[in-house]
């Protein structure tokens, strides 16, 4: 799994964070809506790094001697449940903030390590893969970041629609190919 795959695979998991600051805007005047975008776009960064982190050292400490061979399949097998995960997501409400709830810390934890929780589903096999830690993290953080704003900014009082509940479908579809993709090339 080169680089680009780890890219895009970083992007599709974070639309899950998109959707949910999507449907955040949707509740928010712009005043509320702009400063609660860094701070939403900060705590996901954040879970997501832990986590990510979390699974990666899991992977060092308890599993590197004994799957080394069947990297591959792991990779396979966690993509593979992420994508029908992100798929079956598209007809479920997602969490999302109302305009009084942006002070709530609670809250805000809770969703953001509901929504990072995935990643330790990441971290657990580019490590068994033999990535190294420090890039992958990087590119996680930028694009946790950047995708979390641009979902805030997509959303706003006036949308009908949820763009980024396609987007989460797309994602979970790109999802299972790469996992197909682990095990045929």
């Amino acid at each position: 799994m080169g680089l680009i795959a780890v890219i895009i695979i970083c992007i599709c998991l974070c639309t899950d964070n998109m959707v949910t600051a999507n449907m955040s805007a949707m509740n928010m005047d712009l005043k509320t809506k702009s400063v609660f975008s860094i701070k939403t776009g900060f705590y996901f960064a954040g879970f997501n790094l832990l986590f990510f982190t979390v699974g990666y050292l899991f992977s060092i400490i308890f599993f590197r001697n004994y799957f080394v061979y069947a990297n591959n399949w792991i990779a396979f097998a966690f993509l593979l449940l992420l994508g029908i995960k992100y798929m079956l997501e598209t007809i479920e409400k997602s969490p999302s903030f109302k305009a009084n709830e942006t002070e709530d810390t609670k809250k805000m934890i809770r969703v953001a390590a509901l929504s990072g929780s995935q990643f330790l589903l990441l971290g657990y096999p580019l490590e068994l893969m033999g990535k190294s830690w420090f890039p992958q993290v990087l590119f996680l953080i930028v694009i946790t970041f950047g995708m979390t704003v641009l979902g805030f900014h997509l959303g706003g009082k006036n949308s009908k629609s949820i763009i980024s509940k396609r987007a989460e479908f797309v994602a979970g579809l790109i999802l299972t190919v790469m996992a197909i993709r682990l095990i045929i090339v």
